[in-house]
């Protein structure tokens, strides 16, 4: 299983990461061009055989799990 984690916050001033929990790391310059990217490599992923999440902070910290196609999971 790989979950792609895309915080809330820059890690620099305009820069905003997506960390995959198979040591993956990208960076971009919007958090909307984070979170799809994200979204595809997970369903890259999933294509693959792999089970893939993305993980995804929302502005009041806490942390909100989608699957490959970018539904919410409760």
């Amino acid at each position: 299983m790989i979950i792609f984690d895309v915080p809330y916050a820059p890690v620099h001033p305009g820069v905003w990461s997506v960390d995959g929990s198979d040591d993956d790391h990208c960076e971009f310059e919007s958090r909307q061009d984070a979170v799809r990217f994200a979204v595809r490599a997970a369903r890259t992923s999933q294509q693959e055989g792999r089970t893939a999440f993305v993980s995804i902070e929302g502005i009041d910290g806490h942390w909100r799990l989608f699957d490959h196609q970018g539904k919410g999971i409760v």
